[in-house]
């Protein structure tokens, strides 16, 4: 079944560990759709995706269009291909590229769909203290992440992961099932169930603003965030005029002042306990241990948070 031509779709890290396991195991890649190069980091320099260096380091045939417009469909009709699969690209398909294809078109999404559709579905199932998570192979749909499901995974959420390690454990739950869930579906023997909209719950875009903590909030809430954007792009907040990111914490159930350092161990006051970072990160600096921190960084015991 390996000789089907599959147009792949993607972009980032997560996307390019997809094209790999593809690539490794010896399925014809006609041509792979990505994101042009952007500016990035903190030296904005214009860099390829992940994805576009994979392909270009594998000698796979590459386009990187802003849109998806009668140039983009005139190229992907040319190829003939079987079957498109996507992951995070990026751009909804258009209704002609999904049903340009002999089998249709297919998106890998790292969430249990309906619930979290959209661009950050791992963040925002951190945020709300999910705990479970996994992965869903729909049939595409011009909606977003609204397609029938032809697979689910399902895996346990901890108490403590946080976004860059649950991101992998999903990588590597995604890989695993893309290939085994392949055969199957060029057999024919794949049953699709239609997704529940009165589940549907949406993930969108992070940006700098909504990773600013608040430490009026409650403290679980307070905790969710920071392990929902660590260890990058990192949950942020300001002292002394500083941002200052936390990479890890705990909670404890301390009281005190909401939004104050409330002891010489920088516990910080929440409303209904206290957070205890464990790591944090100036900003230009490297992320340090909290003992580390204490010793570089002048505060007193009473300093607001985010005056």
């Amino acid at each position: 079944m390996n000789n089907k031509k599959i147009i792949f779709m993607g972009t980032p890290l997560i996307a390019a560990q997809h094209l790999k396991i593809l690539f490794d195991n010896n399925y014809q890649i006609e041509a792979v759709f990505t994101q042009p190069p952007r500016k990035k980091n903190r030296g904005m320099k214009i860099e390829k995706s992940a994805v576009h260096q994979f392909a270009l380091n594998n000698n796979m045939k590459v386009f990187f269009p802003d849109k998806l417009d009668d140039s983009s469909f005139y190229q992907l009709k040319k190829m003939k291909p079987d079957l498109i699969i996507v992951v995070a690209y990026g751009l909804i398909l258009p209704k002609r590229f999904i049903d340009l294809p002999k089998l249709g078109s297919i998106n890998v999404h790292v969430s249990l769909l309906p619930r979290w559709r959209g661009a950050a579905p791992i963040e925002y199932a951190l945020l709300n203290g999910d705990i479970e998570t996994g992965i869903s192979i729909i049939k595409l749909e011009s909606k977003l992440d609204a397609g029938p499901i032809l697979f689910q995974k399902k895996i346990k959420i901890s108490n403590a992961i946080i976004k860059d390690d649950l991101f992998d454990k999903l990588i590597k739950v995604g890989t695993k099932n893309l290939i085994e869930f392949l055969p199957k579906f060029f057999a024919g023997s794949v049953n699709s169930i239609k997704q529940d909209e009165s589940l549907a719950t949406y993930a969108n875009k992070i940006n700098t603003g909504i990773r600013k903590l608040d430490f009026n909030d409650l403290t679980l809430n307070v905790f969710n965030k920071i392990r929902a954007y660590s260890k990058n792009p990192g949950a942020w907040f300001l002292l002394n005029g500083q941002r200052i990111k936390i990479i890890r914490a705990k909670i404890s159930t301390k009281k005190g002042k909401p939004s104050t350092i409330l002891n010489n161990q920088f516990e910080i006051g929440c409303k209904d306990g206290s957070i205890i970072p464990l790591f944090l990160q100036r900003e230009g600096k490297k992320a340090v241990s909290l003992e580390e921190f204490i010793k570089g960084f002048n505060f007193s015991i009473g300093d607001e948070i985010n005056a």
